[in-house]
């Protein structure tokens, strides 16, 4: 049987993750390539023609985001104009999710405006991962599949042996994420009633649930200042908690913040491989994120060509 490889490309953004992806898949090259003008313009050229035929692209929305919206949108632009089948479009982090509701009267629901842009280019399905909120994908008139990360948090604790009693989310948007953990591995849940009066700053109001004693895991989705797993971190120390892993998907750790982390009373932090991160330390762990997006680039391959 003729074995169909997936025609896919990759923006600028985590290399590193998009070439050991296409590497599954025994593709060794980019058909597209980024060159910058002197005043920072891009210049997007393709190496191949994709005319009539289905495209994967490959972007993460990480830092420096605003560069990699625009190369991204640069790619769709061309792709649309050309007239390709298909557009399936991967993207690990996803830019201003976090900014999906009204904070106050003058703010904007900024996930809105990206979602709609997106949906201008037609694109056939959008696959991330880990969202911040459930109401992410309500944004969207694209089709969209937001992947969860529990099945790899699941084998990291069981190839470990991380001894684990309770599992905590740190904010009320968590609890369904970390519920879900929790019913998995049949351990109790611990609630923090977290809230942010002002952006990068928080206030916890109360805790539901025992932490004394407690070897616990935090579940998280995007780690960015660090301020509030360290906050919420303390807290639980201030009442007693015996150990804090924490698991988190998206590891933005703006200003170098993952150094207040490594300082902190965290005995250990797991993050994913969503946004590039180089740093090592023996506190920090990086778990792989990438044969959960072959898994979808190989169900869509299996329905286009209905093998």
């Amino acid at each position: 049987m003729k074995i169909i490889k997936p025609n896919i490309i990759f923006g600028s953004s985590n290399l590193y993750f998009f070439k050991s992806l296409l590497k599954i898949f025994n593709i060794n090259i980019n058909y597209l390539k980024i060159d910058n003008f002197n005043d920072t313009e891009y210049n997007i050229n393709f190496l191949k023609n994709f005319s009539g035929k289905s495209i994967f692209i490959l972007q993460s929305l990480s830092f420096p985001i605003h560069d990699n919206i625009i190369n991204l949108f640069l790619i769709l632009n061309y792709l649309k104009k050309i007239a390709v089948k298909k557009i399936y479009l991967i993207i690990p982090y996803f830019c201003y999710s976090r900014q999906d509701k009204v904070f106050n009267e003058y703010n904007p629901i900024s996930i809105k405006l990206i979602s709609n842009s997106l949906d201008n280019f037609k694109i056939n399905k959008i696959i991330t991962i880990d969202s911040h909120s459930s109401n992410f994908e309500c944004y969207f008139n694209t089709p969209i599949k937001v992947l969860k990360s529990t099945s790899l948090i699941v084998d990291d604790i069981v190839k470990f042996h991380q001894e684990v009693d309770i599992i905590i989310s740190p904010d009320i948007g968590g609890v369904l994420r970390a519920k879900n953990l929790a019913n998995y591995l049949n351990l109790e849940l611990v609630i923090i009633d977290k809230r942010r009066p002002i952006v990068n700053q928080i206030k916890i109001f109360c805790m539901i649930g025992n932490v004394i004693n407690k070897k616990s895991i935090i579940l998280d989705d995007i780690i960015d200042t660090g301020n509030s797993i360290i906050e919420v971190t303390n807290f639980l120390f201030f009442h007693k908690i015996k150990t804090v892993i924490v698991y988190a998907t998206h590891p933005v750790f703006s200003k170098q913040s993952y150094i207040k982390i490594i300082n902190s009373k965290i005995k250990k932090i797991i993050i994913s491989d969503t946004i590039n991160f180089n740093y090592k330390n023996s506190k920090i762990r990086i778990i792989t994120t990438k044969y959960l997006f072959i898994e979808e680039i190989k169900k869509i391959m299996l329905e286009e060509y209905e093998v």
